[in-house]
């Protein structure tokens, strides 16, 4: 059966009330977990409750023989002796607790199924021995053993008739335990029995029936276990886990509810009286009051939470359930009154002292305390009594009401200006709540009335406490605060900024490298990475980047941000972190940071959106700063997690682009913003931030800037009062006092009232309107501003929202002027004598149109302004600096909207070109610095997915600088003169001939750098279309590798009319030469068969042999040169787009000819091998793309022509090297192009017979 529904609410919970009827799920199977009859487990229950009974001197001499003797005589005609009645009666009275087995005895005889058994009538027996205070320990915890073994097995469940009551009904007599005290360990024994009871009471299938009452009963109980100092660790500890447990029962029971609605038939709930079922529904009825720890030698001091001051803590109401523990340090009847500390607000378990005539207990150590405890309230033993003797009366199952007032219990144990809370019923309740948010986090955040309590109360105590320096305290705060951001984060986007912020700020450095403000990296033109220090005054606009209250770090506005920022320059040692907290809050950062949309969410919800700051940038910029090792990071850990971040950061992109498909891209993300709109709202931004510093230098070269980049427009008339006065309110980076001055001038005053009627004054008491515009901006100093700014405010609120009883302008303004007179004279500390109320009525007497105010409104005026001061904006500090910036936090969330999950790769392109730079600056750091292969390899991985991100975004520029800091890295870069140095030795190794050079032995002995050629022609070689600038970089280090002969032979080969296939000589064997004697030998074509194939000339003499060393690192180099794989980068040269591949005509031809050397030299130019190489590339490349030979021609031609041209100063194997290669292209080319393409090849034949 289900709840009855009203439109539009749903419900599936059942009605609970109907289990009180019997036999009601008798078609459900029975599962009983013993295998022993269930009758006869009962059965030994009860003797084993009464065993322990007659073991006690108490017990030991009571039979249950005669108690009801007499009822069968008289019924057979027998007369009772009035001695025999008296002896039974006074038997009947010893006796009840015995007696009420024997009724469950007689009970039992007549039930057949387990599922008829009563559970109230099975239950009431040992619970009355639970609850008599005339029993023992040993007694006590038998019957509760009973109870829990009845639960365990399935003997009591929901088939049972009376389980509502029944279950209630145990709740009742657990919590109110009680029994004479022996010694501390037996008696807490007995105490962890009862733990045990509640447990299973609550998280078994009959705890759903229990009431909100009973739940927050228990719960009182076990919290004040975890609270009470007195007892053993091991019990506390036990109490703590027992709640954990209960706590996962009760917020997996959120799963089920769909809303917080929740209707139940009874007849003090009518469907027609909606306002009683709301107040039933957020449990206005149900209290819980926080415990309080009793006193201990031991008791651990508050944590010193360094917060800008102290938060009142909530007004709580009087106790209904409040019991009290005394304590007691021998057997005495009476216990010692109890000490204001020692009461307990939750229930406990109850210990009475037994008289002084049953068993003396041994004497305890001086330290150990026995507890006593009282009857609970008699509102309560009504309740209970009621519910037993009504059974009939349908029970409310526990629901929102006992959730949401066990969580404001808990929330409230956080409060860190709290002081009768200690650090350990702090952690205590961090533990419990963690859970409780692991658990139903998510369903929490469906419930209003829960979700409040989160986004107010909870997250501000968890912020405070994480400036505490009690190490395990912050630990379990820090973990808290991570499991809320992860299962409420679309409710917590204004509170998660803060606290990132908050993080960053404090992690951050006050100076080195990685200080928030301390360095900037940037990439040059050619890609190289340079760091440069930033002043205090580099970038004024990131001082004011974020519009989150700094709550943390009392920041009101821009200049107080400015003035904090340089005061820590000068006491930079005094906030060093301990390294252990460092960590902490490091660790708490990263765990947020390794969610996988992460960094996108942050862009998305906070960089782009016009009132929030830009933290994904800060975050970004902290990563990268902070992966370089400095001396001010206590742990050589601290930026190896920095940099494991940034790369998972890039990893979790390669991830999304690998995984994007057009479905998704197309179908559940299209009611995202465009990246194009976002990056508009993001310069916008950007603008609005200047524009305020400007503003706060010079209004008027503020207005100016803004007026000029079109954000303050004019309206259809032409004036700019209505946008002005709209960006005046809505920036909160704007100078307040400055913003006063501003609106106080006469030349203004149209401006002010534009800005006046912005407000909502509605219903609002006028100190209240006084108090939201006096937050706005300061009051100006001069009496005749302030008298501008009053009037106006008072003809604006007269005119919008006056009360009835205000009888004009001018009554509201002497009330506008004496709100400010009654702020300045009760909290300036300079008047010695206060006004009071009776003088603020005289004062105020007869100036509302010769009438007076209402006395009940001016003393709700009084009052609000004598405990509440209208601060003004810039003396928010402290206390007063807190609280407003929490309300305009919470006021601003209001409108902020939810933070928005992005699992789309749509704004990736966005986010790498910003975070692009930083990035490779931190890998190439990285890598240039690792002492270890893993840190290697992730920087080698980073530089591998940075190419990969570059070359899928198109963007050129960021895979150029990559490929120029890999080049950077390899040293091949550097150019050698080989002109006049002796050549260098050769080697036979294996067989095979190998030139020992200087760049190949410098090269071989550095691994980083081999490394770095490796990754660099492999980024490359896969991604060639993306490369353009970066081409010179590398037919640099082509160069360099081929006139060190460290090539590949098959990138050597050159095609030759007569002598077929050779190799490009380094020298020619005779180089004295010249061009003229060689003439006489024959034809131009027959030359180049007089060079030998070998580099060197066999007369020449050479450098020292070379050092087993030397020729181990160039045998290194051979086999780095061979994992180059260089012959495959120029294998698919014609795959190349046309922008790539001009880019590599273009490199070919600055690097492979100086044409400017040729140009100017006035005698014969040295013999160049790599102008042979790279004109064997351009004739390769142009036959290898002829369908596109429009394009690459006029880079071959010209390449050539500038070699024919220069002819008597050239050697003169590059100039017949040239005139093969245009022969060649002429001949491979002719058949393959268009007729109007061949007059192309009759100039360059023309061009060779000249």
């Amino acid at each position: 059966m289900t709840l009855p529904q009203q439109p539009g609410r749903s419900l599936s919970l059942p009605l609970l009330s109907t289990l009180t009827a019997p036999n009601k799920h008798t078609d459900h199977p029975i599962h009983i977990k013993a295998e022993l009859n269930w009758v006869q487990l009962i059965h030994a229950e009860i003797i084993a409750v009464t065993s322990a009974m007659r073991k006690n001197a108490r017990w030991s001499g009571t039979t249950m023989n005669n108690i009801h003797m007499g009822g069968l005589g008289m019924s057979m005609g027998l007369r009772q002796g009035k001695g025999n009645g008296d002896h039974d009666s006074s038997k009947n009275e010893e006796n009840p607790l015995m007696a009420g087995f024997t009724h469950l005895r007689s009970y039992l005889e007549d039930v057949q199924d387990v599922k008829e058994v009563d559970a109230l009538i099975l239950l009431n027996p040992f619970l009355e021995v639970i609850r008599s205070g005339n029993t023992t320990g040993p007694i006590a915890g038998t019957a509760l053993g009973s109870v829990e073994k009845f639960l365990h097995y399935g003997i009591v469940g929901l088939h049972n008739p009376n389980i509502v009551v029944a279950m209630n009904a145990l709740s009742s007599g657990a919590t109110r335990c009680k029994f004479e005290a022996s010694d501390a360990a037996s008696d807490e024994l007995v105490l962890l029995r009862m733990l045990q009871v509640l447990q299973i009471t609550l998280t078994s299938d009959c705890g759903q029936v229990l009431s909100d009452e009973a739940v927050c009963e228990m719960m009182e109980t076990g919290l004040s276990m975890c609270c009470q100092m007195r007892l053993s660790e091991m019990l506390r500890r036990s109490a703590e886990h027992v709640m954990i447990k209960m706590v996962i029962a009760i917020f997996e029971r959120l799963k089920l509810l769909e809303d917080e609605w929740q209707l139940i038939d009874t007849p003090t709930e009518p469907e027609d009286e909606p306002t009683k079922l709301l107040d039933s529904v957020v449990g206005h009825g149900i209290h819980m009051s926080p415990p309080r720890p009793s006193p201990s030698p031991s008791v651990s001091t508050d944590a010193a939470i360094d917060a800008p001051g102290d938060v009142p803590s909530a007004p709580t109401p009087p106790p209904t359930a409040a019991t009290s523990i005394a304590v007691s340090t021998d057997a005495s009847p009476a216990p010692a009154p109890p000490s204001i500390e020692e009461v307990v607000a939750a229930s406990a378990p109850t210990i009475s002292s037994p008289p002084s005539t049953s068993v003396t207990p041994a004497p305890a150590p001086q330290n150990t305390s026995t507890y006593v405890q009282e009857e609970t309230t008699q509102e309560l033993q009504q309740e209970t009594k009621d519910d037993t003797q009504e059974p009939s009366i349908p029970l409310r199952p526990y629901g929102l009401p006992a959730i949401r007032e066990l969580l404001r219990v808990l929330i409230s144990l956080l409060n860190p200006h709290e002081h009768k809370h200690t650090d350990s019923m702090r952690m205590m309740a961090l533990s419990i709540l963690n859970v409780a948010f692991e658990v139903g986090g998510r369903s929490i955040s469906r419930f209003e009335s829960l979700r409040s309590l989160v986004t107010d109360d909870f997250c501000k105590f968890l912020f405070q406490l994480a400036k505490t320096d009690s190490v395990p305290l912050l630990q379990l705060t820090l973990r808290t605060i991570s499991t809320i951001f992860d299962t409420f984060r679309p409710h917590l986007k204004l509170q998660q900024e803060l606290f990132l912020f908050f993080l960053i700020e404090r992690l951050s450095p006050s100076s080195g490298m990685g200080s928030r403000r301390g360095f900037t990296m940037d990439v040059d033109d050619d890609g190289n990475i340079t760091f440069k220090t930033q002043t205090d005054d580099s970038d004024p606009v990131d001082m004011v980047r974020s519009a989150s209250p700094h709550v943390f770090l009392g920041r009101g506005d821009p200049v107080t941000a400015k003035a904090a920022y340089r005061a820590s320059q000068h006491g930079a040692d005094a906030m060093l972190l301990p390294g252990d907290v460092r960590e902490l809050l490091l660790e708490c950062l990263l765990q947020s940071a390794r969610i996988p949309t992460f960094m996108v969410d942050l862009w998305f919800n906070y960089d782009c959106d016009l009132s929030c700051g830009d933290l994904f940038e800060e975050l970004i910029q902290f990563l990268c700063k902070n992966s370089f090792p400095d001396t001010h990071n206590y742990s050589s850990n601290y930026h190896l997690l920095c940099f494991d971040t940034l790369l998972m950061f890039i990893d979790h992109m390669v991830e999304r682009v690998n995984n994007e498909s057009v479905s998704s891209e197309d179908g559940s993300f299209v009611e995202l913003t465009t990246s194009e709109e976002l990056l508009e709202r993001k310069a916008r931004k950007r603008v609005i931030l200047e524009g305020a510093l400007q503003f706060n230098e010079s209004p008027a070269k503020g207005i100016a800037y803004l007026k000029e980049r079109e954000i303050i427009k004019e309206d259809a008339n032409g004036n700019v009062n209505a946008s002005l006065a709209q960006f005046l309110r809505s920036t909160q980076q704007l100078n307040k006092k400055m913003l006063g001055e501003f609106l106080g001038k006469p030349a203004n005053l149209e401006l002010l009232q534009v800005f006046m009627r912005q407000f909502d004054f509605t219903n609002k008491r006028m100190d209240e309107a006084l108090r939201m515009v006096l937050e706005t901006f300061r009051l100006p100093g001069e009496s005749q501003q302030i008298m501008r700014v009053t009037d106006t405010f008072s003809e604006t609120y007269f005119e919008t929202a006056a009360p009835s009883f205000l009888a004009n302008g001018d009554a509201a303004q002497i009330l506008a002027y004496s709100i400010i007179m009654l702020n300045t004279d009760q909290h300036n500390p300079q008047v010695r004598r206060r006004m009071t109320l009776d003088d603020y009525m005289r004062n105020l007497r007869g100036v509302n149109n010769r009438e007076d105010f209402p006395k009940e409104f001016l003393k709700e005026v009084y009052e609000a302004i004598r405990h509440d001061e209208i601060v003004m904006p810039e003396e928010h500090e402290g206390r007063l600096g807190f609280n407003y910036a929490w309300k305009q936090l919470l006021a601003r969330s209001e409108v902020a909207g939810p933070f928005v999950v992005c699992d789309t790769s749509r704004f990736d392109r966005a986010i790498f070109e910003l975070a692009w730079k930083p990035a490779i600056a931190a890998i190439s750091y990285a890598f240039n610095t690792a002492q270890d292969d893993i840190t290697l390899q992730k920087a080698i991985s980073g530089f591998h997915q940075c190419a990969m991100l570059s070359a899928h975004f198109d963007l050129h520029d960021v895979f150029d600088s990559i490929v120029v800091n890999l080049a950077s890295m390899t040293g091949l870069l550097d150019s050698l003169d080989y002109t006049n140095s002796l050549p260098d030795p050769i080697v036979d190794v294996a067989g095979e001939k190998y030139v020992v050079s200087t760049l190949a032995v410098r090269f071989g002995r550095n691994y980083k750098a081999q490394l770095a050629a490796v990754v660099v022609f492999a980024i490359v070689t896969r991604h060639g279309n993306s490369l353009r600038r970066g081409w010179v970089k590398i037919l640099q280090i082509i160069r360099n590798l081929f006139v060190n002969s460290l090539l590949p032979n098959s990138m050597l080969q050159v095609e030759d009319f007569l002598s077929g296939t050779t190799s490009i000589p380094l020298k020619p064997k005779n180089p004295n030469s010249t061009r003229q004697q060689q003439r006489r030998d024959g034809s131009l074509l027959s030359t180049l068969s007089s060079y030998l194939l070998s580099p060197y000339a066999n007369d020449e003499t050479y450098r020292a042999d070379p050092t087993e060393e030397e020729v181990e690192s160039t045998m290194c180099v051979v086999d780095c040169v061979a994992a180059c794989r260089l012959e495959e980068l120029f294998h698919d040269i014609s795959n190349l787009h046309t922008e790539p591949l001009q880019a590599l005509m273009a490199a070919i031809s600055k690097v492979g000819y100086d044409h400017k050397v040729v140009k100017e030299s006035t005698e014969p130019v040295p013999y160049d091998p790599a102008t042979v190489l790279f004109l064997e590339f351009v004739i390769t490349i142009t036959l290898r793309n002829s369908d596109r030979i429009d394009i690459v021609w006029p880079y071959a031609t010209e390449y050539i022509f500038d070699i024919l041209e220069h002819a008597e100063t050239q050697s003169v194997l590059v100039v017949e090297r040239a005139v093969v290669g245009l022969l060649r292209l002429c001949i491979g080319i002719a058949a393959k192009v268009k007729k109007e393409k061949k007059k192309n090849i009759a100039i360059g034949a023309s061009h060779l017979a000249f």
